[in-house]
């Protein structure tokens, strides 16, 4: 069930209402008054009907995270060191595994971890204006 913006408004603030009414003088919570800290309950009716309501914004799988990829074949330290000597950036050889912009060079540091990459993980050079 995918919920409106004002749906999902008005339940915001039922369940803000719920915890601020219920749960910040339950006997239940034996945190200060003036804590807003309220600890998870799970013997108390409030805390089920405040799942309850939460289930309604878990309707929808995210998107995010997942399993890590599969380090590509062929992109082996050897090769990425031969391409850096060729002048491809690490962000050119991402490109061509079909890569995020930073992933070689987070597998850099990864294989500098691992004892595989010996050296710099730099292959860029800032260039140079003079001044003259």
């Amino acid at each position: 069930m995918k919920l409106t913006k004002e749906e999902r408004i008005k339940l915001t603030y039922e369940i803000g209402d719920i915890i601020e009414q219920k749960c910040r003088r339950c006997v239940y919570n034996r945190t200060d008054d003036a804590c807003f800290n309220v600890s998870v309950c799970p013997s108390c009716p409030t805390y089920k009907e405040l799942r309850q309501l939460g289930r309604y914004f878990d309707t929808d799988s995210k998107g995010r995270g997942g399993r890590k990829k599969d380090i590509p074949e062929g992109l082996t330290p050897e090769k990425v060191r031969q391409m850096n000597e060729q002048g491809i950036p690490d962000k050119d050889i991402s490109f061509m595994f079909d890569r995020s912009i930073s992933y070689v060079s987070k597998l850099k540091k990864y294989w500098q971890k691992q004892g595989l990459w010996k050296g710099t993980r730099r292959t860029w050079k800032g260039k140079r204006h003079d001044m003259n």
